[in-house]
C-alpha cells in the first residue's frame, strides 16, 4: 500500500485544491459472504484526509478492480463509508432506499463477470463532511448472489491460477479537498 500526500502551498478561495490524499492498493483481499446477507467487510482501499476548513467539500476519485466466485451466485458489490474523528460512521455515495433493494455504490455486474474475470469499477463523488475532524473514506465490499456463502476479491480473479492467462491489479483511492 503507498500513501501519498501532497499539500498545494498558497491555494485558497473558492473551487481551489487544499491538498491531495492518495492511496493505492497493490495486494489482494477477499470475503466471504453469505448471498443474502448484508455484511460489509472494509478494504484496504482506504484513505484520511483533514479538512482545513468546515465549508470545504471533498472530491473523491476511485478505481476499484473486482473478481467474484461465479456471475450469478457470489458477484462482488461495493460501497463507502464516511468516518469522521470522534463521530459517526455513515455509508455514502448509495443509492436512495427502495423497499428490500440494498444500498450500494456498485451493482452486481452479473453478465460481466465471471470467476476468470476481473471488473474495473470507477467512482467519482463529492462530500460535505462540514468538519475539520479527520474524514476516512473506506471501500466495503460483499457478496451478492442468489443464494450460498460466496467469495469476492480486490486486485485478482477467483481462479487466480499461476500462469499469463490471469493478472493482478491495483485499486486506488484519491481524496481531494476543495476549498470554498
Amino acid at each position: 500500500m503507498t500513501l501519498s500526500t501532497i499539500g498545494i502551498a498558497g491555494t485558497s478561495g473558492f473551487g481551489k485544491i487544499g491538498q491531495i490524499v492518495t492511496t493505492t492498493f497493490t495486494g489482494t483481499e477477499s470475503t466471504q459472504t453469505e448471498a443474502t446477507s448484508d455484511a460489509y467487510t472494509d478494504s484496504s482501499v482506504a484513505a484520511t484526509i483533514t479538512p482545513t476548513a468546515t465549508s470545504s467539500k471533498i472530491m473523491v476519485m476511485c478505481t476499484i478492480n473486482a473478481g467474484s466466485t461465479d456471475s450469478s451466485n457470489g458477484v462482488h458489490v461495493g460501497r463507502f463509508t464516511q468516518a469522521i474523528s470522534g463521530g459517526s460512521t455513515t455509508a455514502v455515495f448509495v443509492g436512495a432506499a427502495a423497499s428490500n433493494r440494498v444500498l450500494t455504490s456498485s451493482g452486481r455486474g452479473t453478465a460481466s463477470t465471471n470467476e476468470n474475470t476481473i471488473l474495473t469499477k470507477g467512482f467519482n463523488f463529492v462530500l460535505t463532511p462540514s468538519t475539520t475532524s479527520a474524514v476516512t473514506v473506506t471501500y466495503q465490499f460483499t457478496a451478492r448472489g442468489a443464494s450460498g456463502t460466496n467469495t469476492v476479491y480486490i486486485n485478482r480473479s477467483a481462479t487466480d491460477s499461476d500462469t499469463t492467462e490471469y493478472q493482478r491489479t491495483a485499486s486506488a483511492i484519491t481524496l481531494m479537498e476543495i476549498l470554498a
